[in-house]
């Protein structure tokens, strides 16, 4: 038990903590948010069909196939992060993830390969699936068991808060090239640029890891060398109420992460028909309020505690997703430009207290892997599949509000699983 708090940024051991926890962070969202913010483009280039609806839902089905990997990605960070090191899983989750995005940027197009040009991005999505499975829930796990037990909520959103900044990177990035560029240029070359960066973050984030220790909680774990069974034996036996509820309260994160941050460009360039720029620049601005959100959510939910904070954000979702979907449909940009900012808002409020919920709802021999397991499963069902689906639906229905309605169911069953949680907020110490 911690009796003499200190300040999470009182000495320079805390400071790499957050800092290499946040870089690695930022580093996956970036690669990750570059996909779906050059959709349309990836879809003309390597997905070339005569309606540009089916070559969208080709570019989605590419994107979906990486998070098929991310439950097997969150079998091989669990098991490392628990039975071998948390470091360790973070380091080879970096390089998972940089390298594939790189990569992205000198692949050949379907002008030139042909069908290997898709058949070779699914692959690397599927390599950079992999590497998700693990980034994200070590990074939140490395930051909050290190963290003050007086400030576990605010230090835990700075890993969401990394995330955030790491996908306004991607749109600012996007939105920057989308504005300077001719559309000839972009679509020849320019795109590309974006992907192959992503080497240097990939390389700094590596190298500050190197120099961590893993966290206090973790290595008096390891001191009493219990006689431990394989993770997910342990997880089906005795903590399956806990991977229900982390899956539950997940789906508003999978849906409206992908809804928000990844499908609005595609929405209001492809359905809406604003321009690509103004569509990039409406999302940086939505990002900049999400990433804004986070932090100030943060500093509340160690106060009041985290349940109250994500039933409000949840709630937000379902009466309030519609009005923004029918601001959108309006093709004013300042009203999409309103819609986009609310919703990334109400992401910002339900997303802050998600990195210390996750952690507090499992001991730490088997953290690691209940997190990413349950995580990465409504990762792989709900998120990834997002955009498709509900390009899908509005193509099927015809109603343009489809993704709404997805967005509100999504809500309900994140409130059943709020129902289910245990608020730790005034526990001193994880388990």
């Amino acid at each position: 038990m911690v009796t003499n708090r200190k300040g999470f940024f009182q000495n320079k051991d805390q400071i790499r903590v957050v800092l290499s926890a946040m870089i690695g962070n930022a580093l996956e969202w970036y690669d990750f948010a570059l996909y779906g913010y050059f959709a349309t483009l990836i879809a003309k280039l390597f997905f070339p069909m005569e309606d540009p609806v089916a070559s969208l839902l080709a570019t989605y089905g590419a994107f979906a196939a990486g998070f098929v990997m991310r439950p097997v990605g969150g079998l091989l960070f669990g098991y490392i992060g628990d039975q071998k090191s948390r470091k360790k899983a973070l380091q080879w989750s970096i390089y998972l993830m940089a390298v594939p995005t790189a990569a992205i940027g000198f692949l050949p197009t379907f002008e030139h390969i042909g069908w290997f040009a898709p058949i070779l991005l699914t692959l690397i999505r599927l390599v950079q699936g992999l590497s998700m499975g693990g980034e994200f829930t070590g990074s939140i796990i490395f930051i909050v068991e290190h963290a003050d037990p007086k400030s576990r909520g605010f230090s835990g959103s700075l890993a969401p808060m990394s995330a955030v900044f790491g996908i306004l990177l991607g749109s600012g990035i996007a939105a920057l090239l989308s504005t300077v560029m001719s559309p000839h240029s972009l679509s020849s070359w320019g795109w590309r640029i974006p992907f192959a960066l992503s080497i240097f973050g990939g390389a700094i984030g590596s190298y500050m890891r190197r120099m961590l220790a893993d966290p206090k909680t973790f290595q008096e774990m390891k001191a009493q060398k219990k006689e431990r069974t394989f993770p997910l034996t342990e997880l089906l036996k005795n903590y399956k109420r806990q991977m229900i509820t982390v899956f539950l309260i997940d789906l508003i994160v999978a849906v409206g992460f992908y809804i928000v941050v990844t499908f609005v460009v595609s929405y209001l360039e492809n359905f809406i028909k604003l321009p690509r720029d103004t569509a990039l620049w409406i999302s940086t601005a939505s990002m900049t309020a999400f990433m804004i959100t986070i932090p100030l959510i943060g500093l509340l939910i160690d106060r009041i505690g985290r349940k109250p904070v994500m039933v409000a954000g949840a709630i937000g979702f379902f009466v309030l997703s519609s009005f923004a979907f029918t601001g959108f449909l309006t093709g004013i940009p300042e009203m999409a430009l309103i819609s986009h900012v609310l919703l990334g808002i109400l992401m910002g409020i339900f997303w802050a207290p998600i990195a210390v919920v996750l952690v507090e709802c499992f001991p730490a021999e088997v953290r690691s892997s209940g997190i990413a397991i349950s995580h990465n499963l409504c990762m792989a069902i709900f998120g990834g599949s997002t955009p498709f689906v509900v390009t899908w639906l509005i193509q099927w229905t015809g109603d343009p509000l489809m993704p709404a309605y997805y967005l509100m169911t999504a809500s309900v069953g994140s409130l059943f699983g709020l129902m289910l949680l245990k608020d730790r907020f005034q526990d001193t110490e994880l388990l």
